[in-house]
């Protein structure tokens, strides 16, 4: 009896100074499409806060570098209506180049979505592009590559 007393006691001390986020903050959502893992945090959040991606990229793979932004994302709402991307406005020069990341070996990238505080609540889904090298000859390049994560906002 003693001991589930104090357990009890050790359990409402531990307690005391906990905060809880804000209503429905937080969380992490993540997918993974061939090479690419990517991951969102967080995963609710509310309209006006940013969500932090980070995306894994596993060799074998050769993309593209230099005055081109590698990784293209951008968020849609619920109706499939674009609300944000990321580079803009889009780089151009002429100074391109590729990487080529070995089997096994691993690069990370980072891209933040500033929410804007106007946005109706709801679920939004981040989309994403990364610019591989593809083989001469190979057709159209395709919109996206990477797996959509969804977010929720709230007001």
């Amino acid at each position: 009896m003693n001991r589930f007393f104090l357990l009890l006691v050790a359990i409402v001390l531990a307690g005391c100074g906990a905060q809880a986020a804000g209503p429905g903050a937080g969380g992490t959502v993540s997918g993974s499409s061939g090479p690419f893992s990517a991951q969102a945090a967080p995963a609710r959040l509310a309209a006006g806060e940013t969500v932090h991606l980070i995306l894994t990229v596993t060799g074998p793979i050769d993309y593209e570098i230099g005055c081109v932004q590698t990784l293209h994302i951008w968020a849609e709402d619920s109706q499939h209506q674009q609300v944000w991307a990321q580079p803009v406005p889009a780089i151009q020069c002429m100074a391109f180049g590729h990487k080529s990341l070995p089997a096994g070996e691993a690069a990370k990238f980072t891209a933040d979505w500033p929410t804007s505080s106007n946005l109706a609540p709801g679920t939004y889904t981040i989309h994403g592009l990364f610019l591989v090298v593809l083989p001469m000859g190979a057709g159209a390049r395709v919109r996206e590559n990477l797996p959509p994560l969804a977010i929720q906002i709230s007001r």
